[in-house]
């Protein structure tokens, strides 16, 4: 994934250098500002007449601006417009997943460890791509077609070994389920295993078994990333102030 991501970036500068004269809003390829990106979204996924596909890495700026856009989609045209919203852990927003739910809408929504890469497209006929780590990301909107083929090309692939949100999260019937987020509170927490045992009443083999049971789980590579992630998807209540 790593070195598609490189050929990518490659791809997007060699067509910015190609396409950076031509100014009118026709232009095949047009560079952004870092305050232009997300009104840019905004106004791709307004436009949107049939499907809109994004991809969302740990930017949390271009995630709220993204996820305000959908909501206005969603409440606006949602029966007409198809989607699939693709996260990084900490990228998904639990309010956005129960409202879909909510409204009975079928948009697709799958997560996993994304690379620092950040795409909405929209009809398959243009796409906006924030490359890079916040704060020194390169964004562009982009009509060329061998770059809107490689982002698409790359989205599906990145796509089609996510989860689906709502069967990664499955953790059992009700009793499992609470015995899962009480350990989650524990990683949040910083609790040493011994402590977490004996408070659940369990032997420390058991809750180290759970515990790397639910990093499997969450595509976590560290348990404070587990905690992390579990508070970003609303799996655990907010700390005790």
């Amino acid at each position: 994934m790593e070195q598609e991501l490189l050929e990518l970036r490659a791809l997007i500068e060699s067509a910015v250098v190609r396409h950076r004269r031509r100014l009118s809003r026709s232009a095949l390829v047009q560079e952004l500002g870092r305050e232009e990106v997300v009104p840019a979204i905004e106004s791709l996924i307004e436009d949107a007449s049939d499907i809109i596909e994004v991809a969302l890495s740990n930017d949390a700026e271009v995630a709220r601006g993204t996820y305000a856009a959908l909501r206005k989609t969603l409440q606006s045209r949602g029966g007409s417009i198809r989607a699939r919203l693709l996260c990084h852990p900490v990228s998904v927003d639990a309010d956005f997943v129960r409202e879909l739910t909510a409204a009975g809408q079928a948009w697709e929504i799958r997560t996993t460890q994304m690379p620092s890469l950040s795409t909405v497209i929209v009809d398959g006929s243009a796409t906006l791509v924030n490359v890079g780590p916040s704060g020194a990301s390169r964004a562009s909107v982009i009509r060329a077609a061998t770059v809107l083929q490689a982002v698409r090309r790359l989205y599906a692939n990145v796509w089609s070994n996510a989860t689906v949100l709502t069967e990664r999260f499955h953790f059992g019937d009700r009793p499992r389920a609470d015995t899962v987020r009480q350990v989650l509170e524990r990683l949040r927490d910083g609790v040493t295993d011994e402590v977490a045992a004996r408070e659940l009443g369990m032997s420390v083999r058991t809750y180290r078994r759970y515990v790397a049971e639910i990093m499997t789980l969450l595509g976590a590579e560290s348990r404070f990333q587990a905690g992390v992630y579990a508070a970003g998807l609303g799996l655990l209540p907010p700390p005790q102030g």
